[in-house]
């Protein structure tokens, strides 16, 4: 039987192996004695916990993975190029040289841009290297910065609506998902397959990728209105105690919303949920008062008049079951590698993704990201923590060179392949040219 964790796990030969120990040799002199810091984004905060880990460092540095949540102080030591810090929970006061926890992928690459365009110093010692890897679930064209920007694509992850509710179809089209946002349909019996019971609309925070995604390519525009009207109550940004909105979090959702919630979610994060069900901690898909846990819907992408699917390998969800391993995983061609004959459209592919063809067969794919800026004092450590040289031959960090592969698919999401896909986005053809599992966009 073979595991999900290893299904697409990429053999490094010894001949990589030497120049990857070249690059890392190479890299820590240069950069001898420096700390690393990562923020923002929350979907891929558990999954560089895992990447990021203490013991992948070269010997002497220190990378720390903050968390956006944080609910006290987290002390980063200095170096070089930043004194030692406090970053401090969203909602005080941050005292200079401290900074706020960045929380969302928005809020960590706008980070990643002030302290590189801070020219402050404190007891000698200045602040562009307080920040070095933004985590993003979301691509933009000006953030960090225009012409500094790098963007290092690690996995695929897809984004699809969840609820709770008895009343909510398995699948609706990406229509009629707008309409729902929309206030078109605000009762789930207007929908296909489904039956009476009110909608409420729900949405993390604003800086979140998640957020953003959600809009530029599940209802499909970055500037979607969301309109209230009788039977329409707003949109709720809030969670149950009416704090901001955790993005991949049913548990905090108001349990008298249960039945009628409607969520993003990403599926990475619902199977690595899935798959740790066992521990309420980590399943953060249920309730604290328990009950079935918020399941993920499916989107329909070839439907006919009355909103109903034509085939059904297309009624797809994200996320499927692998009856071999008794495991979740992305819906992707690796579920047919250790489930032979498993039925399915298998979307989970990276010519889904709207940064390889601009109208992808299947909505809600994407790549998530660790991203760089060229003016950090810290980009050689950075890259070789998590991205790699796009050129013919170039080196490649662990993550990059498919070393991490295990650890990317067991906290759900899929691992890219060493060849890329070119599709109807030309730039796609240069993301990745020097045979990595990372793909490389500069904005």
């Amino acid at each position: 039987m073979k595991s999900p964790l290893f299904k697409r796990v990429v053999l490094v030969g010894a001949a990589f192996a030497t120049v990857a120990a070249s690059f890392v040799a190479s890299a820590s002199a240069a950069n001898a004695a420096t700390v690393i810091a990562a923020g923002g984004s929350d979907t891929t905060l558990d999954v560089m916990n895992a990447i990021l880990a203490q013991a992948n460092a070269p010997a002497g540095d220190t990378w720390v993975n903050l968390n956006p949540f944080a609910t006290a102080n987290v002390s980063v030591p200095g170096d070089a190029n930043c004194p030692t810090m406090n970053w401090q929970p969203a909602g005080t006061t941050a005292t200079l040289p401290n900074r706020l926890m960045p929380v969302g992928s928005g809020a960590g690459r706008s980070m990643l841009q002030a302290v590189n365009t801070d020219n402050t110093t404190y007891t000698g010692v200045g602040v562009k290297g307080c920040l070095d890897i933004a985590r993003s679930s979301s691509f933009s064209t000006s953030s960090p910065n225009a012409g500094t920007g790098e963007y290092y694509a690690f996995a695929l992850d897809a984004v699809s609506w969840a609820t709770g509710s008895l009343s909510a179809p398995a699948a609706m089209s990406k229509a009629d998902l707008i309409k729902v946002y929309n206030c078109t349909y605000t009762d789930w019996s207007q929908l296909p397959g489904g039956s009476a019971g009110p909608i409420q609309r729900y949405l993390p925070q604003t800086s979140s990728g998640t957020y953003g995604f959600f809009l530029s390519d599940l209802l499909g525009s970055s500037s979607f209105i969301f309109p209230t009207q009788a039977g329409c109550p707003a949109v709720k940004y809030v969670n149950a105690t009416g704090g901001a909105l955790e993005e991949n979090n049913a548990s905090v959702i108001a349990p008298a919303d249960w039945q009628s919630a409607i969520f993003p979610y990403s599926a990475g994060q619902w199977v690595y949920q899935a798959n740790n069900a066992s521990n309420p901690t980590l399943d953060k898909r249920v309730l604290p008062s328990g009950g079935a846990p918020a399941r993920l819907g499916g989107i329909l992408t070839n439907v006919d008049s009355n909103g109903l699917t034509t085939t059904q390998s297309m009624n797809a969800n994200a996320a499927a079951y692998n009856v071999t391993d008794r495991k979740w995983q992305l819906n992707d061609a690796g579920l047919q590698v250790v489930q032979p004959g498993a039925s399915g459209g298998y979307p989970i592919t990276e010519s889904s993704s709207t940064k390889v063809n601009t109208v992808p067969a299947f909505i809600g794919v994407r790549f998530v990201y660790n991203v760089l800026d060229t003016r950090s004092p810290s980009l050689a450590a950075a890259t070789l923590a998590v991205g790699f040289d796009n050129t013919s031959g170039g080196v490649k960090s662990a993550l990059c060179s498919g070393g991490r592969a295990a650890v990317i698919a067991s906290y759900g999401f899929a691992p890219l392949p060493t060849t890329g896909v070119t599709g109807t986005v030309t730039a796609s053809a240069n993301y990745n040219q020097a045979g990595s599992t990372c793909r490389k966009i500069t904005i």
